[in-house]
């Protein structure tokens, strides 16, 4: 490209060093809370199915003063062998304040999310909650598991089999959900035996609330086509041009396209902009000049066959007015400017259609305008993930939207979407076909 009109190249492209890049086959396993995969209801998230607990309140009958600002009127005595209330085998102990069955909600209100309360106290008066749930489970779990730990006020502290998981030392949060990490999950008994939840609550004033429970999370596996500044800056080709109305003249010679001759483009890294902020890797004189901007990335054969069942998810941040390509088609357009915010847009079939196996091209023209000026853009491919339970992997047909016949290795990479033991397989090994463990060729 010279000057704002393209040359363009017919001959095949070969990537620059600088500019291609391969995704990442592994990509990076993500949680997502869903309040539909319950394990152990709560009153929050799952308000019709209430559950019991031992409770003991220390209800003062105080009103709240700033004096008692997150002071705890009360502990429960430790039991006879000396173990504190929230251990797993504590031995229920009264000592002024005595331990009682109750059933949730535990709230100040009356009425809880269509439930009736144990109001445990009243909306004006400053006390403590403590509580320990027992409960089982009967099969490992396969995905990451979310805490929820909904409490009005704080201190608050949640404990998992006698070992704390979550605490927060001021302010109240009644939808608040933390995903435990390996080393707690690993704290939960799947073999039918006994498992408790103790948590602690204080009020201060105003409304008061209760609650835990477990769920399990949406796991799945985000590869990074292109990435965004969060992951570092990023190498690409890049062309000055003269005037806004130049772009036009640019997308009539089709410069987004994996055809457009790239000799006389500038190696560069993004992204741009044209003050000291967060985006400015390589200076941009936005005010006077717009910009193009290409980057390449590659697809293996099985990321193009797993497209159908992924979500692939474009980000951008821009200043303004950006048009974003792929693969030499418009996908995705932008009035004005976001200033230090991305916008989120997930692909339509047809576009990902537009994806092919080797090189592919993500391409963007930005106006020159007024004020400041920046883009940062990526590309990231989001597929279901199955998550391994002693090495076998389980799939939650009830949870996960998976295909009968389809296979996955060991470590829940998608193979195919139907098993050939004969041709689509031909080394030894074990899969998961359907859900359930194949041997084959030992």
């Amino acid at each position: 490209m010279k000057s704002g009109f393209l040359r363009v190249c017919l001959t095949c492209f070969v990537p620059l060093g600088l500019c291609g890049q391969t995704a990442d086959e592994g990509g990076e396993v993500t949680a997502t809370w869903n309040a539909e995969n319950v394990l152990l209801a709560s009153s929050q998230f799952t308000p019709g199915q209430p559950w019991a607990a031992q409770v003991m309140v220390f209800n003062t009958g105080r009103r709240y003063a700033d004096s008692d600002y997150n002071h705890v009127w009360g502990t429960p005595l430790d039991d006879s062998e000396g173990r504190p209330w929230y251990a797993v085998d504590y031995q229920l102990t009264d000592g002024e304040q005595a331990w009682q069955p109750q059933t949730s909600p535990f709230s100040s209100d009356e009425v809880y999310q269509g439930q009736r309360s144990f109001r445990w106290i009243t909306a004006d008066i400053t006390g403590d909650i403590y509580l320990r749930r027992s409960f089982t489970l009967s099969k490992p779990i396969a995905g990451d598991v979310f805490l929820t730990c909904g409490h009005d006020d704080a201190p608050s502290e949640f404990y998992i089999n006698g070992v704390q998981v979550f605490t927060v030392s001021d302010g109240w949060n009644n939808d608040e959900h933390t995903l435990l990490t390996a080393e707690q999950k690993a704290l939960l008994k799947t073999d039918g035996s006994e498992n408790v939840l103790a948590l602690h609550v204080h009020q201060n004033w105003g409304g008061a609330f209760a609650d835990c429970g477990l769920y399990e999370a949406d796991m799945s596996r985000q590869v990074v086509l292109l990435p965004t500044l969060q992951h570092g800056a990023w190498p690409c080709l890049y062309y000055w041009l003269n005037y806004n109305d130049d772009i036009a003249v640019a997308e009539a010679a089709h410069w987004a396209s994996t055809e457009e001759g790239e000799y006389d483009w500038i190696e560069g890294i993004g992204p741009f902009s044209n003050s000291n902020d967060q985006f400015r890797t390589t200076d941009w004189a936005s005010q006077t000049r717009p910009l193009l901007v290409r980057r390449h990335f590659s697809l293996s054969a099985a990321q193009v066959e797993a497209l159908a069942e992924s979500m692939v998810e474009l980000t951008c941040s821009y200043d303004e007015n950006p048009k974003v390509y792929l693969n030499g088609t418009l996908i995705w357009s932008a009035s004005g400017w976001n200033d230090n915010d991305y916008a989120r847009y997930v692909l339509t079939a047809r576009q990902k259609a537009l994806l092919r196996e080797g090189d592919n091209v993500l391409a963007v023209s930005v106006m020159q305008g007024g004020g400041g000026g920046h883009i940062d853009y990526g590309l990231a491919l989001t597929s279901p993930y199955v998550p391994v339970v002693d090495g076998i992997g389980v799939i939650d047909k009830e949870q996960r939207t998976v295909d009968n016949g389809q296979c996955f290795d060991l470590g829940g990479r998608r193979l195919s979407s139907h098993f050939s033991p004969l041709t689509t397989h031909s080394s030894k090994g074990i899969y998961i076909v359907g859900g359930r463990k194949v041997v084959k060729g030992f």
